[in-house]
């Protein structure tokens, strides 16, 4: 039976990266296909292409801190049981969180549950938790304040260089390619922080090397892009109230780039929290905070965020001390 887990265990987290991949569709690629830059074909193979290359190029030091320097390096090599139990109570809570239409942290939940592994089995090292937990509060903050400085100086710069252009048509065709641009680096980062989120237990585990597991993992997000992904593409690119497409090339520009330096230093945050808040760093900055705060949808995300890793952590401890 222990010989079955590396496969079950390697299968789940195969799960989590397609689940992860559909998902990060929409904030990598959606503007760039709202605007009509880029066919939704063309948007999916490019997420594919630079999601893959973000897991395998840069996606190894938060693969490593999330499989080993978490909790004990032995503990999931130890119980391979509880790395399974960790990635299902993490599929089960973004799960519920989709049907909510809240875009939860997958970094939230994968990081709680470890932590409550940890907790059980008394090996959880709290200086990596509290310096993840750290760069959970100050990545959104720095996204708003960025963007907020950004609406009120860059973009009206911006939007005042494209009404210089020579023609509308060429307006569209700069701002299509810089979309595209944003959305392939976008691409790229989700893919170095997320691979740690799909495939770091397994990691943990001994079921996959850390060579096999960016592989697999990043194989695995496109495929989810390629596949599911397309419905959550259309949502946010077409069915929405459309973003500024100047707005929506820096709201990527700032948001990858905070995903980026977080991967560099091995830590997993969340991409949707971050493009969340640079979105209303936006507003804050064209509709002030009393139009922003008084948004229901960013009323309940504040409140749904930080119990997300809180929840995760106590799901799977109460798995592990019946089980």
């Amino acid at each position: 039976m222990i010989g079955l887990f590396p496969t079950l265990i390697s299968a789940a987290s195969a799960g989590l990266a397609l689940n992860i991949g559909a998902n990060n569709s929409a904030a990598e690629m959606g503007p760039a296909y709202g605007a009509g830059a880029r066919s939704r074909k063309q948007a999916l193979a490019l997420i594919a292409i630079f999601c893959t290359a973000g897991a395998i190029l840069a996606g190894g030091r938060v693969l490593h801190n999330v499989g080993h320097g978490l909790i004990g390096q032995d503990t999931l090599k130890a119980s391979p049981i509880a790395a399974l139990v960790a990635i299902v109570a993490a599929q089960c809570l973004i799960l519920f969180a989709n049907a909510l239409k809240v875009p939860l942290s997958t970094a939230h939940v994968v990081v709680g549950a470890m932590i409550g592994l940890g907790i059980h089995y008394g090996t959880t090292d709290f200086h990596v938790a509290a310096q993840m937990v750290g760069w959970w509060v100050a990545t959104p903050l720095v996204s708003l304040a960025i963007a907020f400085l950004l609406g009120r100086t860059l973009y009206p710069a911006m939007v005042h260089a494209a009404g210089r252009l020579r023609s509308e048509q060429e307006v569209y065709r700069v701002l299509g390619w810089a979309l595209t641009v944003s959305g392939c680096w976008m691409a790229f980062s989700a893919g170095s922080n997320s691979l740690a989120k799909a495939m770091g237990p397994a990691v943990g585990a001994g079921a996959l090397s850390s060579q096999s597991a960016a592989v697999l993992g990043g194989l695995g997000m496109a495929v989810g892009a390629l596949l599911f992904g397309g419905g959550l593409l259309n949502t946010v690119g077409k069915e929405i109230t459309k973003i500024c497409p100047i707005c929506a090339i820096l709201v990527e520009v700032v948001s990858a780039s905070i995903v980026f330096t977080a991967s560099r230093y091995g830590m997993p945050v969340s991409l949707a929290e971050i493009v969340t808040t640079a979105v209303i760093g936006f507003s804050f900055a064209a509709n002030g905070l009393k139009g922003t705060t008084s948004n229901q949808s960013v009323r309940r995300m504040a409140v749904l965020w930080p119990l997300a890793p809180l929840t995760s952590a106590a799901v799977t401890f109460g798995l592990m001390s019946f089980s």
